[in-house]
């Protein structure tokens, strides 16, 4: 599991990129039909979303990606 929570922490590399853009770089160029905002919630978010998972509550990971029973605590 720590190689999956690195690989995720470098992954999200990505939508934070994504937003330090819009941010200071070029926040003219998105808007209701974007292409940087169509990524930013296609590949953005469920990024983030795996993370939050990956580090804050690790048996839904383990649940979905190897078939382990979330026990019950």
């Amino acid at each position: 599991m720590k190689t999956f929570r690195i690989v995720l922490g470098i992954l999200a590399i990505i939508p934070v990129a994504l937003v330090v853009d819009h941010i200071f770089i070029t926040s003219d160029y998105y808007g209701e039909e974007s292409l940087k905002e169509m990524i930013y919630m296609v590949i953005g978010i469920p990024i983030l979303v795996l993370n939050l998972w990956a580090w804050g509550y690790l048996p839904i990971i383990q649940y979905y990606f190897r078939g382990k029973e979330i026990e019950d605590t």
